[in-house]
């Protein structure tokens, strides 16, 4: 099983360890949040601009499928051991992108680097979550909430800059030195993993099932991001060959003595509403840093500079929320409320925004503070609850649990809102469309992210407190 630290830590070894493993969580967050504002630089140094999609699109496919594999594997072999597994895959799959010579070569190394950084923060909280007890996992969780959304949000600017002044090389040579410090720390902090009491047994055909399920209709989703028609025959047929392989997995599951995601896990009300929840939030942040900077840009004619530094309070906000919430969770047990608040606000951000899209008027800096913060009180405060609905056993498999609906909401948003967005253009470009049918687009997406939010507080209503467990 699992070697993670014993119980009953000192308070100062408890800091050693989770401040150890933010790196971590900064690699994984920054990995996949640096690369898009290069991607048309990329497209035109490669020469193929039509694949430049595929370079995230593949990234953020690997990383959803992968992600409940590792926290299986880290529950029978050990935090450190998995996560060093994935930071050297992440640095490989960076290496690799730093050399490529073709856009079929980036998109390969992209799904590399994925298969490794898309684990990292799931893997990353899982083993602070086994050193960290009681209402303190709250507290750590919210500064590890708030590394990622810093990490997540300031990455574009690092971008740009680096884009523009070095090479659209640099970054993703930016990894390397990041996952080498990444892996020094946990060496340092994480011990070994103990000998085994018994053989670990892993479902791989179960794992490939669920792989493949996961892949098919993600591909599918990913396609309607980029125009593709949501009944066309090839978007259905990948849809309905997702829906075949994931029922076989769940059959298969049920009979698996080592199964990748125990299927009782749905069965646990509260583990299930924080999955929902956590799915919802992040349809609505993923999709929404994708739509502001483009409504920005369209219909109020700002440059990728002015952009930068209008997201500024988008990008301070978010982790103001989620050390909020982890200072919250300290004093008040109730973390479905908590949730439920902060995707409220975010529904009153979004509501804003929407609004003043409509009116092709500037999106309001005032709308960013709720928006942001709100969205930062979801995310700790959904994983310590999923975290303390299950047994220390299972850790591992419920963090990558609630993450995998993290990738999966933020997938899903981008092409549901994207989609929205491209059906305003009537078949043309962003830059070809008449202004008063793309602020009706915009608006109308905004308004679906901010309906959807309503829904994630609503779903966390349903989520229990967590049950007193002994150190």
């Amino acid at each position: 099983m699992s070697a993670a630290p014993a119980p009953g830590l000192p308070p100062e070894q408890v800091r050693r360890v989770v401040l150890g493993l933010l790196p971590t969580i900064f690699l994984g967050a920054i990995d996949g949040s640096i690369v898009p504002i290069a991607l048309l630089t990329i497209g035109r140094a490669l020469d193929d601009v039509s694949l430049i999609a595929w370079v995230m699109a593949g990234y953020l496919v690997a990383g959803t499928v992968a992600t409940p594999i590792y926290g299986k594997l880290s529950d029978l072999h050990g935090r450190r051991r998995m996560l060093l597994v994935a930071t050297g895959i992440a640095a490989c799959g960076s290496l690799l992108c730093a050399l490529s010579v073709s856009m079929p070569m980036l998109i390969g190394a992209r799904i590399l680097q994925g298969l490794g950084s898309g684990a990292l923060f799931a893997l990353g909280q899982a083993a602070a979550a086994d050193v960290v007890h009681g209402p303190e996992r709250g507290r750590w969780q919210g500064y590890f909430s708030g590394v990622f959304a810093t990490a997540a949000l300031a990455a574009p600017l690092l971008g740009g800059y680096l884009t523009e002044h070095l090479s659209w090389r640099a970054v993703f040579w930016i990894n390397l030195p990041l996952a080498a410090f990444a892996a020094w720390r946990v060496l340092a902090v994480l011990p070994a993993a103990a000998p085994a009491h018994r053989e670990a047994r892993i479902d791989w055909p179960g794992a490939a099932l669920l792989a493949a399920g996961l892949a098919v209709p993600l591909v599918a989703l990913t396609r309607i991001g980029q125009g593709a028609n949501w009944f066309g025959a090839s978007t259905l047929a990948l849809l309905a060959v997702g829906v075949v392989l994931l029922g076989l997995w769940a059959w298969r599951e049920s009979d698996a003595p080592e199964p990748i995601v125990p299927t009782s896990l749905f069965a646990n009300r509260t583990v299930l509403a924080c999955c929902l929840v956590n799915g919802l939030n992040f349809f609505v942040l993923i999709g929404s840093t994708v739509l502001l900077p483009l409504t920005m840009q369209t219909l109020g004619g700002a440059r990728a500079g002015e952009v930068a530094l209008r997201l500024v309070a988008l990008t301070l906000a978010t982790p103001a929320g989620a050390l909020t919430a982890g200072r919250l969770m300290l004093r008040w047990p109730k973390l479905g409320a908590i949730s439920a608040i902060g995707s409220a606000l975010a529904c009153v951000g979004l509501a804003v925004i929407a609004w003043s899209a409509h009116a092709q008027a500037p999106v309001p800096l005032s709308a960013m503070v709720p928006l942001g913060f709100g969205l930062g009180m979801t995310l700790p405060s959904v994983l310590v609850a999923a975290q303390g609905a299950v047994g220390p056993a299972m850790i591992g498999v419920v963090t990558a649990l609630v993450s995998f609906f993290r990738s999966l909401g933020g997938v899903v948003g981008i092409a549901v809102l994207t989609s929205m967005v491209m059906a305003g253009t009537a078949g043309g470009s962003l830059a070809d469309a008449q202004p008063e049918a793309l602020s009706r687009a915009f608006a109308l997406a905004f308004a679906t992210a901010a309906g959807v939010a309503a829904l994630a507080a609503l779903a966390a209503l349903r989520i229990r407190p967590p049950r007193p467990r002994p150190a």
